[in-house]
């Protein structure tokens, strides 16, 4: 850092967080014999590269206009030692990248290439990876980023990780045509290993690095992560066919020597960051790709467009090809498990893992689906400024009179229904209309197989659990014994779920416990009943949720006579972000329980495996610290000492409640560095943890009873009783407490249940090859064109991105 040098200065009260600056002056000075200090003076500079005008004449913020928000005119003096001068290596001043310091696009400068100063027109921020940024740091992606934002370029690369900028906007970048240039890329080979280093062992960073010259390379495309992906795959199906001798020993899907042939897709990002969509843009150019082979295979000229539904038979005529079921998935799974939240007006409340199985070929030969941790909680009380379940309001914008008549809705709104009305909240921010996606749900059942009569029938049972919100009970004077009250709601509820309003009445204001020979029938008060009526609610919603589920995998599962049997896949992961409310429940733990292991799995791929590629290959570097967080997930799920299992001990225990759990857990994760609880704190049953992304405070309210998630077994034997034909087929679904009232919490509770499906889900995707998208939201009001710095540092630092970076640089 000499006299001149344009910096970033680290000034917390800026809305930047970091602002240019100029060097003026540096002052030498010896404080004590041999100890040296320089004092630099730093102004404000205005010397900024512009944001470049897009080819429709739409120009972006410019240049320090962007830094000029509450920003004066200032000079400061900072004291740094002569190694951080030396090294340019400071926490509050950073050198700047300037257009003639630029490298060329995707360069590499540990390769050894000589750089060159570009046309700073070539390449918005001056680069499209950030790797090849000649000062790499904070600001540097910062800036680079919001430079390419300003311009509508809303993807840009860190070696193997993939940055998606969520627009908050229609974007022309998902058309045929910009199908057709990375599918002719992937086709020519263009970016991809060279035949000297395919077989050999390669992590993340090495992976980028042998790439062919990526100036031959289009722009950063999720089209491109897909691409990349699936001719991973393709060349490993091929080595392994070279290898068929060596082979006979592999698993499938493995090979013997080299990476493993199965790939996978990591989308991740907060609530509102653009998972959803960036997941459906992969399925999308995955069954293009595989629909290309088989018209090259059927003689047909390939086409690059994107599998269009075709009209089809209920059931899934002849004419509905495996890549549009796939894809005709996803309407029918957001309807009945997506919802509108603060941040997000299409946000997932689920998790699901999608594995895509491919023939030796190439071409798509099915699909399964894992789903995680529907949040059936938003059924009795979405938070405010939310909605309930899309579908609720799917079905009542688009119910025909026919519908409305059979179904006692007749003219009712979203006001009428108790579930619906809480929040006043019913239309989307994003503008989509809810008739829309309903008629789009429609069609996917119908491709995907459901017949109309299956279709009618998952109407009747919404409106059922719509009616049967309206509920209500009256208490007895006593207080100690309730009734249900014998209204239209309750009438209209037990109607449509095919049970009388007799049975429906016994089963939700008496509990039966069968205490060996003897049965024993106890009235329950008025707030027992509700949380009895609550339960039944959840129950027969999540049922059928998972009835669509494996109804769905039915449709796609993978069929060896039409299609070819299975050789590969493609797994891709479309989760739930990081979560930090006001209020934070069992629910959040769950999530953020999810992110911290999925955070484990990428720190060890980007960051162990790196370090340790090179410790091997003797190559001299400096060791980059990484976020480890093992601590955490110890605290949350380690055996007999985690919070989970904590939990589940006292959800065996008759007597305990919420109260005693929390007591019981402060007693044991007291001493824990990960886990605090203040005396202001205690005083709620609340307590923090600092996870990777930061500090959260967690209410224990309803934790034992979430966790059972069981219905009574009054209700339970209710459900037996429906002449419903749905209910019946979805009862093997719901989570029954046993014959005592209490459930066997190993094999039964919620957090023992997603601890084994989260280790499932990071064992496969150890296996194999991951590729990441890191979805970012640049703001929190959802609108386009507003890039909010300190949200995006704020994700690049959670998502472990700064780290990947200098991981790669190193």
């Amino acid at each position: 850092m000499e006299l001149g040098a344009h910096v970033w200065l680290r000034r917390p009260k800026s809305h930047w967080g970091w602002v240019p600056a100029k060097i003026t002056d540096k002052e030498e000075l010896e404080i004590t014999k041999g100890v040296k200090v320089i004092h630099l003076t730093l102004r404000d500079d205005r010397h900024m590269e512009v944001t470049l005008p897009t080819n429709g004449g739409k120009y972006g913020r410019r240049g320090a206009e962007y830094m000029n928000d509450h920003q004066e005119e200032f000079v400061v003096k900072v004291e740094v030692n002569p190694e951080e001068l030396k090294t340019a290596d400071h926490n509050d001043i950073k050198l700047r990248n300037l257009p003639s310091s630029y490298h060329l696009s995707g360069e590499d400068p540990q390769t050894g290439e000589v750089s060159k100063p570009k046309d700073n027109s070539e390449v918005v921020g001056g680069v499209d990876d950030l790797i090849g940024l000649t000062h790499l740091h904070e600001p540097a992606i910062l800036h680079a980023l919001r430079l390419r934002y300003d311009s509508d370029i809303i993807y840009t690369s860190t070696g193997p990780i993939l940055i998606a900028v969520n627009p908050f906007k229609p974007m022309g970048l998902y058309t045929d045509e910009m199908m057709e240039r990375y599918c002719m890329q992937g086709e020519q080979g263009i970016g991809q290993p060279s035949a000297k280093t395919a077989n050999g062992f390669q992590t993340p960073f090495k992976r980028s690095r042998k790439l062919e010259p990526s100036s031959k390379r289009l722009s950063p495309h999720v089209y491109q992560t897909a691409d990349d992906a699936y001719r991973a795959m393709m060349r490993g199906l091929e080595n392994t066919a070279l290898m068929a001798p060596a082979r006979s020993k592999a698993k499938k899907g493995q090979q013997q020597f080299g990476n493993p042939t199965n790939q996978s897709i990591l989308v991740s990002g907060e609530s509102g960051a653009g998972k959803t969509v960036t997941t459906k843009i992969v399925l999308n150019y995955l069954a293009m790709l595989s629909k290309r082979r088989t018209d090259r295979d059927q003689n047909r000229t390939p086409s690059v467009m994107s599998p269009k539904r075709a009209p089809s038979s209920p059931g899934g005529g002849p004419d509905v090809s495996i890549e549009q079921q796939v894809l005709q998935s996803n309407p029918i799974l957001e309807s009945f498990g997506n919802a509108r939240t603060i941040r997000n007006d299409n946000s997932s409340r689920f998790g699901k893992y999608i594995d895509i199985n491919f023939t030796q070929a190439g071409k798509l030969s099915g699909a399964s689906i894992e789903t995680y941790l529907l949040e059936k909680v938003r059924l009795i009380r979405p938070s405010v400024g939310e909605r309930n379940y899309h579908v609720f309001y799917q079905f009542l914008s688009s119910a025909t009179e026919t519908e409305r008549e059979e179904l006692f809705i007749d003219s009712a709104t979203f006001d009428d229904f108790r579930m619906l009305a809480e929040t006043g909240v019913y239309d989307r921010r994003d503008g989509v209309l809810d008739s829309s996606n309903h008629q789009e749900m429609l069609d996917a059942m119908i491709t995907i197989g459901f017949t109309p009569e299956t279709v009618q029938s998952l109407m009747r049972l919404v409106i059922g659990v719509l009616f049967a919100g309206n509920i209500t009970f009256s208490e007895a004077d006593d207080g100690d014994a309730c009734t249900l009250d014998e209204s239209e709601a309750a009438l209209k509820a037990a109607a449509l779920l095919g049970l009388s309003f007799e049975g429906l009445s016994k089963s939700l204001t008496e509990r039966v416990v069968n205490a060996g020979v003897e049965v024993i029938t106890k009235p329950l008060i008025m707030q027992e009943s509700t949380k009895a009526l609550e339960a039944l609610i959840k129950s027969v919603y999540g049922a059928a949720f998972d009835f669509i589920v494996k109804r769905v995998n039915a449709s796609i599962v993978e069929d060896t006579a039409s299609h070819g049997k299975s050789a590969a896949s493609i797994g891709v992961l479309d989760i739930f972000g990081f979560e930090t409310f006001d209020i934070n429940n069992f629910e959040q733990l769950c999530i953020n329980y999810t992110n911290e292991a999925l955070q484990q799995q990428f720190n060890k791929y980007v960051f162990k495996l790196e370090q340790q590629e090179y410790e091997r290959e003797g190559i001299l570097w400096k060791f980059i610290s990484f976020p480890d967080n093992q601590d955490v997930l110890d605290l949350i799920d380690l055996r007999h000492q985690g919070i989970m299992s904590l939990l589940d001990e006292q959800c065996i225990l008759p007597k305990s409640n919420d109260q005693k759990f929390t007591r019981y857990l402060y007693a044991r994760c007291d001493k824990h560095p990960r886990f605090d609880a203040s005396s202001s704190q205690r005083v709620d049953y609340k307590f923090s943890i600092q996870h990777y992304a930061g500090y959260v405070e967690y209410t224990t309210d309803q934790w034992l009873e979430k966790n059972k998630d069981e219905l009574p077994a009054a209700a339970s034997n209710l459900l037996a009783s429906s002449d419903f034909g749905l209910i019946e087929e979805i009862r093997k679904f719901v989570r029954t407490e046993d014959r005592g009232g209490r459930g066997t919490v190993a094999t039964k509770s919620v957090g023992a249940q997603f601890s084994t499906q989260l280790k499932s889900l990071r064992a496969r995707i150890d296996a194999t090859i991951p590729h990441y998208i890191r979805c970012l939201k640049p703001n929190d009001d959802l609108v386009p064109d507003y890039f909010e710095p300190k949200n995006i540092v704020e994700q690049l630092r959670c998502g472990g991105v700064l780290e990947a970076v200098r991981v790669s640089r190193a």
